[in-house]
């Protein structure tokens, strides 16, 4: 599997432990955010230090400095595991995009819990839909997501990321294709196990749409037309 056009390779144990930082890192600020904003809902949703226009509604101790420790620190922690992933490779360079969800649900449960906790009687509105919108916030992209990760052209193509090992393959194919034959050995490996995995390979890069029909046609004609050659 790829992710961004970069294969999974044998991860440095620092960029392991980066990793697995970043991600506890960001569930430490998501719950700071949580519970920060929750305390600002127990005294009803907003707090001021008061001014001349302003009644004095004192903030929850501790809850701005947890609100702003939490928001700073998802840039903070989210920077270092995109970095971290990508030296990994593979899916975990996007497994910090994760808080995103965690941190919209989270914030969601909040506001609807309150908005269905009634207290007069009535379901208040106003949580009620600002709870709706960040649970939808969480969920879509979620959704987006695991819809692409069935699709025959994987998200990453879509969005035109698809770079690295497989564009290489392909340009090299279709170079190859292109070129008259060579007095010197084919540039595809003769034997039958190579032969087999260049053929899987072209199979998957048609799957993935980085090449077409007519495409894998020629390109699978000519490999076979060089195995025989060299049998």
């Amino acid at each position: 599997m790829t992710t961004f056009g970069r294969q999974p390779r044998e991860a440095a144990l620092r960029d392991v432990a980066l990793v697995l930082v970043a991600v506890f890192g960001l569930a430490v600020c998501i719950t700071l955010i949580w519970l920060g904003m929750r305390s600002v809902m127990d005294i009803g949703g907003a707090c001021a230090d008061g001014g001349p226009f302003v009644p004095v509604q004192p903030c929850p101790e501790g809850s701005a400095a947890a609100l702003m420790l939490g928001m700073f620190g998802l840039f903070g922690f989210g920077g270092l595991g995109l970095y971290a992933g990508s030296r990994v490779g593979g899916g975990w360079v996007a497994l910090p995009l994760l808080g995103w969800p965690a941190l919209f649900g989270s914030l969601g449960w909040n506001f609807l819990e309150y908005g269905f906790t009634f207290e007069d009687g009535d379901p208040v509105w106003g949580w009620i839909v600002p709870g709706i919108l960040f649970i939808l916030m969480a969920v879509v992209p979620l959704w987006f997501v695991w819809w692409a990760r069935g699709s025959a052209t994987p998200l990453d193509a879509r969005l035109g990321l698809s770079r690295g090992l497989d564009a290489r393959a392909t340009r090299d194919a279709r170079n190859a294709s292109s070129e008259p034959r060579p007095s010197h050995p084919s540039p595809w490996d003769p034997s039958v196990e190579d032969a087999v995995d260049q053929l899987e390979r072209l199979a998957d890069l048609r799957r993935r749409g980085d090449l077409t029909g007519d495409e894998y046609e020629r390109f699978k004609r000519a490999l076979l037309r060089d195995v025989e050659h060299r049998g």
